[in-house]
């Protein structure tokens, strides 16, 4: 059985707008090996949306290898399944905030 290696570890924090009804998150990305880090300002997703903006910030910076950066023939991102075919490298921390912190923390 092979180990799972951590590459990247993923802070994403949430807030929910009860006045609105939306959901909001901002995302934190180190990368182990070099301690590099990217973020990612405040936006509208609900669930795990936050995962879907971690990769394509990675993809972008070039993190990730050349097969994950581009689309499917279907449109959906390549990065998507950078986690799965790849043993799981990335550690998630993921926090319920408040609106502050969570524009607080998509800045560096």
């Amino acid at each position: 059985m092979n180990t799972r290696q951590i590459k990247f570890t993923v802070s994403a924090c949430r807030w929910f707008d009860r006045k609105n009804g939306n959901t909001y998150h901002s995302v934190r990305i180190t990368r182990n090996r070099d301690g590099q880090t990217l973020a990612c300002p405040m936006q509208y997703g609900y669930g795990d949306c936050y995962r879907q903006t971690a990769l394509q910030a990675m993809a972008a910076a070039k993190w990730l290898p050349v097969k994950y950066r581009g689309r499917h023939s279907n449109g959906s991102a390549q990065a998507m399944c950078y986690e799965m075919e790849n043993n799981y490298p990335i550690l998630w921390n993921v926090a319920e905030t408040t609106k502050r912190e969570c524009l607080n923390h998509g800045q560096l």
